[in-house]
């Protein structure tokens, strides 16, 4: 199944269900069953969080939750129960704080999403042709979440719903928001991109462009000229523009070159310096598990 990376899918759903959830409130955790499960739920992810280095407070998870709260919803404590009991029969087994392990579908019952809303690729039946997954848009300012099937797509395809660029799905969406029962990838290597509405062909180094995206791989778009043009070695100068330097290296904004991006332990001031994108002291650092990041506030 296609994943744009190692997502931890219990992000996903806990942002939906902030949503659709009323965030911690000024009452005890006794008066105030909301604000008792959010903790609950939260607490599942300390370790998660202490493992990676990261916050382990759980004011993070809990800002996820209030961030967008409904006054509207109404918690279910028979779901609420099962939710948390679920978390915490799987919560010492390996993979959770990666993400490999989805929560149960109560977390989102929860807050009032009806049995069988989906908050995860799991509850997809599989289709005969290509992959399923559980997306989310908007409809009349509506988050909605429904099962796609998503097909890799030819030249003029529609509608498109990401690009692929090797490993990676760069999810787009629809131009109008809605989630299509079925929905298009185009992909980078045979010369596609989405362009929100049909997959269309990239540019190849001397065509005029608008962004880096529209380029083929190993292209970026030069401010310069308007162009799509090779991305640039190390030692070659720069303007610290977006995909301007290959695969490895970064602009360094001092000496207005691009420079060999550092491994583990190198010194850095920015996230961009380092292989694994994580400059968290000023040294670079493994990349935390994507979802224990996004939870912990990384």
């Amino acid at each position: 199944m296609m994943r744009q990376r190692p997502l931890l899918e219990a992000v996903v759903f806990a942002v939906v269900v902030a949503g659709l959830g009323a965030g911690p409130g000024c009452k005890s955790d006794d008066e105030d069953p909301t604000a008792a499960f959010i903790a609950s739920y939260c607490d599942a992810y300390k370790p998660c969080c202490a493992a990676a280095g990261l916050p382990a407070d759980g004011v993070a998870c809990e800002a996820l939750f209030a961030s967008t709260r409904s006054p509207q919803a109404v918690y279910d404590p028979a779901a609420g129960g099962h939710c948390i009991s679920g978390l915490q029969q799987i919560a010492s087994q390996p993979g959770f704080c990666e993400g490999e392990l989805l929560p149960p579908s109560s977390c989102a019952q929860a807050f009032g999403a009806s049995a069988g809303t989906c908050i995860q690729d799991n509850d997809c039946p599989a289709p005969a042709e290509g992959n399923a997954r559980c997306v989310s848009g908007f409809a009349n300012g509506v988050e909605v979440r429904k099962c796609q099937i998503q097909i890799r797509g030819a030249l003029d395809a529609t509608p498109c719903v990401g690009t692929i660029r090797g490993s990676v799905v760069l999810y787009s969406g629809t131009a109008s928001g809605d989630v299509p029962d079925t929905g298009y990838l185009c992909d980078a290597a045979e010369g596609l991109r989405c362009d929100g509405t049909a997959c269309v062909a990239l540019k190849a180094p001397g065509d005029a462009c608008e962004l880096s995206s529209d380029c083929a791989d190993g292209a970026f778009c030069d401010a310069n000229t308007g162009t799509c043009a090779a991305r640039k070695a190390v030692g070659e100068g720069c303007i610290d523009q977006a995909l301007e330097c290959a695969d490895g290296a970064y602009c360094d904004a001092g000496a207005m070159v691009c420079a060999a991006q550092m491994d583990t332990g190198g010194a850095c001031t920015d996230n961009g310096q380092c292989l694994t994108g994580n400059c968290p002291d000023g040294t670079c650092q493994p990349t935390p598990p994507v979802g224990a990041n996004a939870v912990c506030g990384g």
